[in-house]
């Protein structure tokens, strides 16, 4: 007999379903023996049983199949085949994407289909609504359900960070990528070419001046260009990190982001910044529920981390080039001033 809740999951992701169970159970009241989950023990197969007909069996009426979309799911056999079974009997579905996949991700038979990401923490509401209306399950307070998706939120954290992408390449992605390196190698050749006649120009315009006087010209060039390159690489970076201070709503939020990540204090000004922190809560770029802390497993956070670090190899490269070029603007990324002066904050 089929087991009302069946979660198909890769086994890579055992840890993310593992806390997937754990929400079903003891947030929503769903029985242990009601849930049906392979790679963990107590949840799946048996000892003795048969892997392949123990599954066929555990899909023939499920209450609702739970769906993990991971790039490791779409990649596996077994997963596809528990798609295609729910597809075809027609079983209610609740699928999770989970990053790096997108919406766009969502194709073929879940074409269509309305999906949740697992950061969406509205979203599980509607998987309360499904289970507690298909199975009998233990009461359970809105406080306790409150407290337990909060706590699965916590826990995925690190977990969505061990998330890999995808292995393997589409025909399709692969023949646009192919076409991609077929320009770029012909743009190269073109290059190539054109730097080629340069080089034989200069040599031919190096014999007829003094040989001296073009080696100095040459040299003072060659070190404003480079000058030049490291000061609008620096300022074109910090343009771009600059940008985030609207997507956060605020220069307070802002610098709130930038304290955290770079260890340094600071306090809430609740009576002038409320609205913006909580419009900033609203979009998942901070939490507010437990205490006051960045969320930089959102996406738009983990693009602002990476920039951030881009920015510290940068000037960890550049620091002498860059003092040159930047006369007295401050230069430490960790310090009030210098997001003032950069960021406009």
């Amino acid at each position: 007999m089929s087991k009302s809740v069946f979660i198909s999951h890769a086994v890579k992701d055992r840890e993310l379903a593992a806390e997937v169970v754990t929400l079903i159970e003891e947030g929503i009241g769903v029985p242990e023996s009601e849930i049906f989950c392979s790679s963990l023990q107590g949840y799946g197969i048996p000892t003795g049983q048969n892997f392949i007909t123990y599954i066929k069996a555990q899909l023939l009426e499920p209450k609702v199949v739970v769906l993990l979309l991971t790039p490791a799911y779409f990649e596996s056999k077994f997963c596809i085949s528990e798609l295609g079974a729910a597809w075809i009997k027609s079983h209610a579905i609740f699928p999770i994407l989970v990053p790096p996949l997108q919406y766009s991700d969502v194709k073929d038979v879940l074409l269509g289909t309305q999906v949740i990401k697992i950061e969406d923490d509205i979203g599980y509401n509607d998987l309360l609504a499904t289970l507690r209306e298909q199975i009998a399950c233990t009461e359970k307070s809105q406080t306790k359900w409150d407290t337990k998706r909060r706590a699965f939120l916590k826990a995925i954290e690190p977990l969505l960070a061990k998330v890999e992408g995808p292995t393997h390449v589409t025909a399709a992605d692969h023949a646009k990528l192919a076409g991609e390196l077929s320009e770029a190698r012909a743009e190269l050749d073109t290059s190539e070419e054109e730097i080629r006649k340069l080089k034989k120009q200069l040599a031919e315009t190096e014999a007829l001046k003094d040989r001296a006087a073009v080696a100095t010209v040459q040299a003072s060039f060659a070190d404003q260009d480079s000058e030049d390159d490291v000061s609008g690489a620096f300022n074109a970076l910090t343009d771009e990190i600059k940008e985030y201070r609207s997507m956060l709503k605020g220069a307070a939020v802002m610098t709130f982001v930038l304290s955290d990540y770079y260890n340094q204090p600071y306090t809430i000004e609740w009576h002038s910044d409320k609205a913006e922190f909580e419009a900033a809560a609203r979009f998942k770029y901070i939490d507010l529920e437990d205490g006051e802390r960045v969320n930089w497993s959102n996406k738009t956070m983990k693009s602002l981390k990476s920039k951030l670090a881009e920015l510290e190899e940068f000037m960890f490269e550049h620091g002498r080039e860059l003092a040159k070029s930047e006369g007295s603007s401050p230069l430490d990324p960790t310090a009030q001033d210098f997001w003032e002066y950069h960021y406009d904050l």
